[in-house]
């Protein structure tokens, strides 16, 4: 055995020299490490140390050469149509100012679309009986500051508002109304003249009601309604929907669950939740159900007693 420890004691001695060496390495990247730092410090200055940065003032005339040499094409391009008005800067007439004065065109302004203030490019008007040149009389629709498509030779619209156009007419402001006997405005509020027609229409004749309520759980019923209800019983019954209601754990009487809205149920004033009880002094229970509505298809008067909301409640009808 002894031996055996002798033969291999090399490996345990280089295992503890690669340890030590290891430990010796870290030891010594630390101190290198310290000896190399380079310390610094962030300084922050008091607000009264801070000294306020001056604003520059510019004089406006170091802008000059700008506006001199039109650098951004601030020049007015609205010159009118037919010669004037082309895209330089140095051609195109201003727009005339001041107030339009109404046109000798003979044009018809059918209608507007106005967006915005009206002097947005996706304004429109259509306009019928301008001319081209030649006489040729034209209609169409022309948008505003479009000089391609116009209404008439040296016209450009302008401005488009709901009751008039504004253009330019060879260098002269002018308008012209939107007419007002070619339709209504679907878009404005009804005209006085509509509103008094509608109220001379003549309102349709109801029809005379079958079961009429004459006073609170008072019903007069015209006998046609029960002849009709007699003769289609299947379709009677599919109306009204209830169940046997059950009080001190007997059957006492039926409660309605529902009640189709147009029926003859509905009509008699029975309302869901409902517990009927008797008819004609008849008892409701659940081996007759419904069926003894047959058997008073030739009474006059029928009197049904039931409970509704906890409060016993009759209702009457007379059969005429």
């Amino acid at each position: 055995m002894g031996g055996l420890f002798r033969q291999y004691a090399w490996i345990v001695d280089l295992v503890g020299v690669l340890f030590c060496s290891f430990l010796l390495a870290k030891i010594t990247g630390v101190y290198v490490g310290r000896a190399l730092e380079v310390k610094r410090s962030i300084g922050v200055l008091a607000p009264a140390e801070a000294q306020p940065s001056e604003k520059k003032q510019v004089d406006i005339a170091e802008y000059k050469i700008i506006v001199d040499r039109n650098l951004f094409d601030a020049t007015d391009h609205g010159g009118g149509a037919g010669g004037a008005g082309s895209s330089g800067p140095g051609n195109a007439e201003p727009t005339p100012t001041g107030e339009a004065v109404k046109t000798s065109l003979s044009i018809n302004v059918i209608g507007v679309l106005v967006v915005g203030d009206g002097r947005d490019e996706r304004s429109t008007a259509t306009i019928a009986g301008g001319k081209e040149k030649g006489g040729t009389v034209v209609g169409g629709v022309y948008a505003v500051n479009d000089e391609k498509n116009t209404f008439a030779p040296g016209t450009k619209l302008t401005r488009i508002q709901p009751d008039r156009i504004e253009f330019i007419n060879n260098g002269r402001l002018e308008y012209a109304e939107v007419a007002t006997d070619v339709g209504t405005d679907i878009f404005g509020p009804p005209t006085q003249e509509a509103v008094a027609q509608k109220g001379t229409e003549a309102k349709p004749e109801a029809k005379d009601a079958l079961v009429q309520k004459d006073a609170p759980g008072k019903y007069t019923i015209d006998k046609r309604e029960i002849d009709d209800a007699m003769q289609n019983l299947d379709r009677l019954y599919t109306e009204i929907r209830a169940v046997p209601n059950f009080s001190g754990g007997k059957v006492s009487g039926m409660k309605v669950l529902s009640v189709k809205g147009d029926s003859l149920f509905a009509k008699l004033g029975l309302r869901r939740g409902d517990v009927l009880m008797k008819i004609n002094g008849l008892e409701l229970d659940v081996k007759s159900g419904f069926a003894i509505f047959g058997q008073l298809k030739d009474q006059k008067n029928l009197a049904l007693e039931l409970v509704r909301q906890g409060q016993p409640t009759t209702l009457e009808y007379e059969i005429r």
